[in-house]
């Protein structure tokens, strides 16, 4: 249960109950400051994600916070917060309330994910993973596959025409197409599962944990009619028509490179048979 925190006396019989609805019923961390910029009130998720008493906010660190609003705020050596304020009016007195939210460890995925685009291991224009990190992935999901006696699924995804679509748009067009494919495609699996970009026409998702022996061709099925519906691009609705190669492990190949090379085959299988199909690993029959 949320603590209660109690309204120093410039507050009390001005609107106690918004006041304390606002200080206990959020996670975020809350001040109020008088008319003369004093601390008021500093609820107990503010002193949790400053580290700071109402004592140490009063004395040394409010003024800091509310210049800042709006913004990105360091408000020690690594640690950063976001700030908003608005004002409120009560009793005849216009009181600043500052909410704040901790954004250290967001802050620390956007440089772990700029560090990995700049070793290339993430797609720059899809920021999905690349083909090290999708590789990393599925020799782990192979390996828990064997410890539990499951399946892993690899579903190869190729894009069909890609080159008649970059002759025929600008690429600022095509990227944002590509930007949207990927979101459909991740928005599309399960969190359990990864969709990584491979090359300039080819996309990966693994499939952890299968239940039974043919779900990576449902899936791929239903993923096909998932990226046939258009993309808004600009206002301009885009088709990207695509061939996907089914593999599993163990059924396919117990190697997470073999399990890629039958995948990869099984999709350029299913381009020449015209495109807009899956194709299992193995299996020549046209689908």
């Amino acid at each position: 249960m949320a603590e209660v925190p109690v309204l120093p006396d410039a507050l009390r019989g001005k609107s106690p109950a918004m006041f304390t609805a606002i200080a206990a019923g959020t996670r975020d961390g809350v001040a109020i400051l008088g008319p003369a910029g004093e601390l008021l009130l500093w609820n107990a998720p503010a002193a949790a994600i400053t580290g700071w008493s109402l004592d140490q906010a009063a004395a040394h660190n409010s003024p800091e916070l509310v210049r800042a609003g709006g913004a990105l705020t360091e408000i020690r050596e690594g640690k950063w917060v976001e700030v908003r304020k608005s004002t409120l009016d009560a009793g005849g007195s216009t009181f600043t309330l500052v909410l704040f939210t901790d954004s250290t460890h967001q802050l620390r995925l956007l440089d772990t994910k700029q560090q990995l685009r700049g070793l290339g291991l993430i797609d720059k224009i899809t920021s999905l993973p690349g083909r090290e990190l999708a590789m990393v992935h599925l020799d782990n999901a192979i390996a828990l596959a064997k410890r539990d006696k499951r399946s892993v699924g690899i579903l190869a995804l190729k894009l069909d025409r890609i080159r008649d679509l970059r002759a025929s748009e600008d690429a600022a067009s095509v990227d944002e197409t590509l930007r949207q494919l990927s979101t459909r495609l991740t928005a599309f699996v399960r969190t359990s599962d990864v969709a990584s970009r491979m090359s300039d026409d080819t996309f990966l998702v693994v499939l952890t944990a299968l239940t039974e022996s043919n779900d990576a061709k449902v899936v791929a099925v239903r993923l096909l009619l998932a990226m046939a519906e258009p993309f808004d691009v600009v206002g301009r609705m885009r088709t990207l028509h695509c061939s996907i190669g089914v593999a599993e492990a163990p059924r396919d190949a117990e190697e997470g490179a073999i399990l890629l090379g039958a995948a990869l085959g099984a999709a350029d299988r299913a381009q020449v048979l015209g495109g807009g199909q899956f194709a299992l690993a193995g299996d020549r029959a046209p689908r």
